[in-house]
């Protein structure tokens, strides 16, 4: 009897809540180049829709003893994700608060996970990149080698400072892109 399993399951976290923001275009953008490349399902976990609280659980998240609702939400997002791609944009050199947030909430999810970032902005986001990989390398996320940066044009913005038009934005790093996908999907699976 041949056992069906389901795909693995790809979790995109927009890392950005601000009110006026281009990671939710991005995300959609690059959804459908992840889950074609992988053969994974794919989701979008929106931070701004999640709405976590600065971190507010009583005790430590090694503990593993949550407490909040929108903790226990959160965690069972993320267990239930074969691999996460972090989508974060470059805030001042670095990635966003809210981002830093969701992670330490978290700990045992976190372990041997299969990770991708993807950052962007005026020059691709790769400090924000380099940050949030000491960040994972420590809490112990099996990261794909090197990240994909996304450059934003200034012309790629509209009156309103949304995208235009996210996708051929997203096509110059869709090869990147494809690559890192399929890593993931191949960590995913042994993980």
């Amino acid at each position: 009897m041949t056992e069906i399993t389901e795909r693995p399951l790809i979790s995109i976290v927009v890392g950005s809540v601000r009110p006026v923001r281009i990671g939710d275009q991005i995300a959609e953008a690059i959804a459908p180049i992840i889950a074609e490349a992988s053969g994974a399902r794919v989701q979008i976990i929106d931070l701004a829709e999640l709405n976590l609280p600065m971190l507010d659980e009583p005790l430590m998240p090694a503990m593993g003893n949550y407490t909040h609702a929108h903790t226990k939400a959160w965690s069972e997002i993320i267990a239930g994700s074969d691999s996460v791609v972090f989508l974060t944009p470059q805030y001042n050199g670095g990635y966003p608060a809210a981002l830093k947030n969701a992670i330490d909430y978290l700990y045992a999810e976190w372990k041997a996970q299969p990770a991708l970032i993807v950052s962007y902005g005026g020059h691709g986001g790769g400090q924000a990149a380099a940050q949030l990989q000491q960040v994972l390398d420590f809490i112990g996320l099996n990261t794909a080698a090197g990240s994909v940066e996304i450059t934003i044009p200034r012309d790629g913005y509209g009156t309103d400072w949304r995208l235009v038009d996210a996708e051929p934005i997203v096509a110059v790093a869709a090869d990147a892109l494809r690559a890192a996908s399929a890593t993931l999907t191949e960590n995913a699976l042994v993980h």
